[in-house]
């Protein structure tokens, strides 16, 4: 999609905090923010950003405007709540852009038999016994369904401690399983088989999407301060890559007269005009 930088009708204009007034960025559980924000601190010293963890695995917060711009993980094939025009409301209240797509892992207790395993097949996997949890995926493989719903763990944290004792195990992002689970009760495994991953965004509100803001979006899609801002990009798609200027070829060094390097040169020189010669005379005798 283009990036936005209008308003919505009925809305106030988008507006930019007041000169050097801190930026806010959220960021779900797992991930990683500081790449951005050492950019942002190259390309705009001026105006500091806060990072602000998000006790949250997936979506984003209950109040989104606390944050200038949120990094949120959504489910394969989901968008940040409010981004899309499919919502409830006639018009998207949030802009989104996707950054990237995680790998999923497979979390299973140290003393599985596959626990000292680095990756896991469709295979491997298909021998175990998935527990369900509210953040499993209905793109992944069917996870055992529990004889009462009321059982069913609260979140991804509830759901390792049934891991732990040894219970089953769960499928999660890798980035967030490696953030959440314990080393001294969990092993969690890269499913090396190509099921579908979640995604991470950047949101944030139509009434934010000022410069500033636009300027920390253009930062986390990898603009510098020197790249033109593309006319449309889509979500999720990369940006023309810059144009690398082509080396020309080395020039030849400058041999000194009678030197080893010139005497070696035309010794070489005169075997390979030995060898044209050679071949010279071969295709005269074929005609």
């Amino acid at each position: 999609m283009t990036e936005p930088n209008t308003s919505v009708p009925g809305t106030e204009a988008p507006s930019a905090k007041a000169p050097g007034a801190t930026l806010r960025l959220g960021f779900a559980r797992g991930i990683a923010p500081s790449k951005w924000a050492d950019r942002w601190g190259k390309v705009q010293p001026a105006i500091p950003l806060e990072l602000v963890p998000l006790d949250l695995a997936f979506g984003g917060p209950k109040h989104p405007e606390s944050c200038d711009v949120v990094i949120e993980r959504a489910a394969p094939g989901q968008r940040p709540a409010g981004s899309s025009e499919a919502e409830t409301s006639p018009l998207p209240s949030r802009h989104a852009i996707r950054l990237y797509t995680e790998a999923i892992a497979l979390v299973v207790d140290l003393g599985h038999n596959l626990a000292k395993r680095e990756s896991v097949t469709l295979q491997q996997l298909a021998s175990v016994t998935l527990l369900d949890h509210p953040d499993h995926s209905p793109e992944w493989p069917a996870a055992e369904p529990w004889q009462d719903p009321a059982w069913m763990p609260k979140d991804a944290a509830a759901a390792l401690e049934l891991v732990a004792a040894g219970s089953g195990a769960i499928l999660l992002p890798q980035p967030l399983a490696r953030h959440i689970t314990d080393k001294h009760q969990h092993a969690v495994l890269r499913v090396s088989a190509p099921l579908a991953g979640s995604t991470v965004w950047a949101s944030w509100a139509v009434a934010r999407d000022a410069a500033d803001v636009q300027q920390l979006i253009g930062v986390m899609r990898g603009r510098t301060a020197r790249s033109s801002r593309p006319a449309a990009v889509s979500d999720g798609a990369a940006e023309p890559k810059p144009r690398v200027a082509q080396q020309k070829p080395a020039k030849k060094p400058v041999l000194k007269a009678n030197s080893r390097g010139a005497q070696l040169a035309a010794a070489r020189e005169k075997i390979e005009r030995a060898k044209a010669e050679k071949r010279k005379a071969a295709r005269r005798k074929r005609r």
